[in-house]
């Protein structure tokens, strides 16, 4: 997938102006070979009667010459020469100008601004989608899992290179560095966006993404990579809504390797195997299932899921509730299903 990328003002203007220089030039070559031309047939004594068909004759020897599919009879030595002057400069000059032209059609500067405009147009429709900032590990990693989710996702690399491999995985992927302002968010409509992910190295750099992402949208879900357990107030106080510190989540990592291996390798071939995945349903978006029991759901029943958890509007997790617990649409379910479950699936059986 082609890159979006985010240039400067003067370096967007500035290949504008060659655009337009080059096409005045092919023009103007065309339309000059062609009116010196038709001119200097009809001032060598070629044609009789008005001017209006001497210029018209003129125009149309003019067109067979440089065309060079008409044959003109009947001439004098200084016609001929006038001919063979047009033949030798004329032909040449159009030459050149075709090719001009066929430079701007097919030349690298055009096919870029071609592009760039697909890729504007498909970032104007997109919604509810995911924004990840820094294609490093752990950005391709989260970009790799989200994508399992069928959430359409806009990736922000400074690095050419990183850039270009999330192009080549199949992202759309906008060339920025996020840091020095808030365009590349609004480019990739952050304002529209279901959630933001800020997987890049520096706590600084995660932590002015998340404060302007904040403010674009403060609706927004954030979630930050931290560097240190002590900026995660930071990146909190910015607006994130959670904060991952790898090196956290390495030492439980390790501690559980040794306390619960068979536990760590249940959820390992969840996240290796790919047939199963964890999910979390808002019941928000499903009114039919007010008033329901967990019993009633096709999860179970249909799709060969677990429900894990309920979790209530105060945030209380209910583990391995039972199958005649009554559910509200203000309850979220954690759910253990197939791969390809899908989300909008419903949740009850239609009579």
């Amino acid at each position: 997938m082609p890159l979006y990328t985010i240039q400067p003002e003067r370096i967007i203007k500035d290949q504008h102006h060659r655009l337009r220089r080059k096409f005045i030039l092919a023009t103007s070559i065309l339309l000059s070979v062609v009116i010196v031309s038709t001119i200097g047939f009809v001032l060598t004594g070629r044609y009789e009667g008005h001017l209006k068909n001497q210029i018209i004759e003129g125009l149309w020897d003019t067109l067979n010459l440089v065309s060079t599919v008409g044959n003109l009879e009947e001439l004098t030595i200084g016609q001929k020469i006038w001919g063979m002057i047009v033949i030798t400069i004329g032909l040449g000059a159009v030459l050149y100008g075709f090719s001009i032209m066929q430079g701007l059609i097919h030349g690298k500067d055009m096919y870029r601004q071609w592009e760039q405009r697909k890729m504007k147009q498909a970032l104007e429709t997109f919604k509810n989608h995911i924004v990840i900032c820094g294609y490093g590990h752990v950005g391709r990693r989260t970009a790799e899992e989200l994508i399992k989710s069928k959430l359409d996702i806009v990736v922000i690399e400074s690095n050419p290179e990183i850039a270009q491999e999330a192009s080549d995985d199949g992202f759309l992927v906008i060339e920025a560095d996020v840091t020095c302002s808030d365009k590349p968010l609004q480019h990739a409509k952050i304002n529209k966006a279901l959630g933001l992910i800020s997987a890049m190295p520096e706590d600084s750099s995660n932590v002015f993404v998340c404060m302007v992402a904040r403010e674009l949208n403060n609706n927004l879900r954030i979630i930050s990579r931290g560097e240190h357990e002590n900026s995660r107030q930071w990146l909190e106080r910015a607006g994130a809504n959670d904060v991952v510190v790898p090196g956290e989540s390495a030492a439980n990592l390790l501690a559980s390797l040794l306390t619960s291996p068979h536990l760590h390798e249940f959820f390992t071939q969840i996240a290796s195997r790919g047939e199963y995945t964890m999910l979390e349903i808002d019941l928000h978006n499903h009114p039919e299932i007010k008033n329901k029991t967990l019993d009633a759901l096709t999860i179970h029943k249909k799709h060969r899921g677990v429900v894990m958890s309920v979790r209530s509007r105060n945030g209380e997790h209910l583990f391995n509730p039972p199958s005649d617990k009554t559910l509200s649409t203000d309850d979220s379910l954690l759910l253990l299903v197939p791969s390809d479950y899908e989300r909008s699936a419903p949740l009850i059986q239609a009579d």
